[in-house]
């Protein structure tokens, strides 16, 4: 779906279509500010929640759809005036139930939740300013948390992330850890070992180096020196051991979570933000090791001290819940880690 170059909707009914689109834009500032409920005995139901967002935005999909076709030329201003006050109740509706969600559903979840609900009303903001010659204005701080949403044809990528939401903060925690925890260390773990193997093998292929020309512009420059590959091993070794332990949390802690108390809700909401960080050390760990000059060793302690500190706070955090049946190999990761701290003197 792209933005019409022209339209020939009337003055009048512009108007009414700005207005249309301040109060989903007022909509919208409503569900950026909830935080959730502080009810403690809701019979709040994430799967119920989901049925019913669904049937709203499905029932929203298909006025929208009615309202681009009246938009288009030659425009329909009875059909558009018509249309307006629905898609207003059907977006209504959708933030009146995303309200219900109380606090103890999950930070991750009610987040996961608001995120969608969000880029929903501010695509359909969108959509309305392409008729528009006077736009609606939205907020500096709402462009920047969605910088990619300048195309009309969202909208519908976001009713259908709307109908795909997590069923409760189990199901939002372990989607977020295995595509920006896991992944993004199981990626660095690669990506470091391919750059070993092509390193090693650089580094074999020297002895016959006096048979090729010293000029030659094909020349093979490893991504890693021949003074770095010794840590560079020391270094994919810890992070081998940081992606077991995030895959190990993820399905022993996250997937395999059947207790949804509050204490549980809290406790993988915990994991994720503990999780993040072990993520951010292997990105700086491998940054490390291509830093300037001699500052490149001190850079790659600090940085491995970093990790092995995350992985040991994941890791105590992990076994508070985790089931008995995994709670050796977790105690034995712990202690290992413990030993791994003093093996990192740093230099502050």
């Amino acid at each position: 779906m792209t933005t019409p170059a022209a339209n020939d909707i009337a003055k009048e009914t512009q108007e009414y279509l700005h207005t249309t689109g301040l109060n989903i834009v007022a909509l919208l500032e409503h569900a950026r500010k909830f935080e959730g409920t502080e009810a403690k005995d809701s019979d709040f139901s994430g799967q119920a929640f989901s049925k019913v967002v669904h049937d709203i935005v499905t029932a929203v999909d298909q006025e929208v759809t009615r309202f681009i076709i009246a938009c288009k030329p030659p425009a329909l201003d009875v059909e558009i005036r018509a249309l307006c006050p629905k898609i207003n109740a059907g977006l209504f509706q959708l933030v009146q139930q995303f309200g219900r969600i109380p606090k103890i559903a999950g930070r991750t979840y009610l987040l996961e939740v608001r995120r969608a609900v969000c880029k929903t009303l501010v695509a359909m903001v969108l959509l309305i300013n392409s008729f528009l010659d006077l736009k609606v204005e939205l907020s500096a701080a709402i462009l920047a948390d969605m910088p990619y949403m300048s195309s009309t044809g969202v909208f519908w990528e976001h009713c259908k992330e709307l109908k795909q939401i997590p069923v409760d903060n189990r199901a939002a925690v372990l989607s977020i850890w295995q595509s920006v925890v896991t992944g993004l260390v199981r990626d660095a773990a690669e990506e470091l070992n391919e750059s070993l193997a092509e390193s090693e093998n650089q580094d074999t292929k020297d002895g016959v180096a006096d048979e090729e020309s010293e000029d030659s512009m094909d020349e093979f420059s490893p991504d890693i020196p021949k003074d770095r590959i010794e840590e560079a091993r020391n270094m994919y070794k810890l992070i081998l051991s940081a992606k077991q332990v995030c895959e190990k949390v993820g399905l022993r802690c996250i997937r395999d979570c059947e207790t949804f108390d509050e204490e549980h809700i809290m406790w993988l909401d915990r994991l994720l933000d503990l999780g993040r960080p072990v993520q951010d050390s292997v990105d700086e760990l491998v940054a490390a090791l291509s830093a300037d000059g001699d500052e490149w060793k001190r850079a790659v302690k600090l940085e491995a001290a970093s990790l092995t500190e995350a992985l040991s706070n994941l890791v105590t955090l992990a076994i508070t819940f985790v089931d008995d049946s995994h709670l050796p190999w977790f105690e034995l990761c712990r202690k290992r880690l413990d030993v791994s701290k003093h093996t990192y003197h740093v230099v502050r």
